[in-house]
């Protein structure tokens, strides 16, 4: 028996294969991880031919790789404008690209399940992740908030700022299940999931406008 080809790249064939295959392997990697899970589990799952993963991914790990940062829109990314300093403009683009995936309902459960999974049993991936791309925007974010508060050099305060504002879009991966339980408007509407996004870039400024209040104060006059 000849086999049946493989679909063109271009067809809708193709296009629904390739979309099944990494919404299987997303599933099983996010609940077995990667040594547990099969190629064959995963085409399985799909209902596609293993030959397949071969085809769209390359191998097991390219496929892996895939269903790590594709569901989410790829890497996360922030420049501070055309020469390089302006925070408003970073801060839109940083919290505004970290808000995005949260449309994607339930899915960014199953996104957020392997990232926790990647942290606790590495493949390489998280490393990868954290060297190429969240150490350089956190050290972006660190220049120009020595720049907007008036320090020097960057300290333990300017950090802890850094880190205050990065978990401002956190919580709602973090804490999706009670928020969902709570405000689900805040997650399943699109509206609000964008007026929530305008309100968090709000609260950065204030905590950037507090911690310059703060340094610019003489210690005997704190409150």
């Amino acid at each position: 028996m000849v086999p049946a080809p493989h679909p063109s790249p271009a067809t809708p064939d193709a296009a629904d294969s390739r979309a099944r295959l990494l919404s299987a392997a997303l599933r099983l990697f996010a609940e077995n991880g990667f040594a547990k899970t099969s190629i064959r589990q995963i085409a399985e799952a799909a209902g596609v031919n293993t030959a397949l993963i071969s085809y769209y991914f390359g191998d097991k790990k390219g496929l892996y790789n895939a269903a790590y940062a594709e569901p989410l829109g790829g890497p996360l990314q922030a420049d501070a404008g055309p020469d390089g300093n302006s925070l408003d403009i970073f801060l839109e683009q940083f919290l505004t690209g970290f808000m995005r995936p949260l449309d994607m309902g339930d899915q960014v459960e199953l996104c957020m399940r392997l990232h926790f999974r990647e942290m606790l049993d590495p493949t390489g991936l998280w490393q990868q992740e954290l060297d190429s791309e969240i150490k350089p925007l956190h050290s972006t974010l660190i220049r120009l908030l020595c720049q907007a508060v008036g320090a020097p050099a960057p300290d333990d305060d300017i950090h802890r700022l850094a880190l205050a504002i990065s978990a401002l879009p956190l919580q709602y991966y973090a804490h999706r299940d009670l928020i969902q339980q709570m405000a689900p408007q805040l997650l399943n509407d699109p509206e609000c999931l964008q007026a929530t996004t305008r309100r968090l870039i709000d609260f950065a400024h204030h905590l950037i406008a507090g911690e310059t209040r703060r340094r610019q104060t003489p210690a005997g006059d704190a409150p």
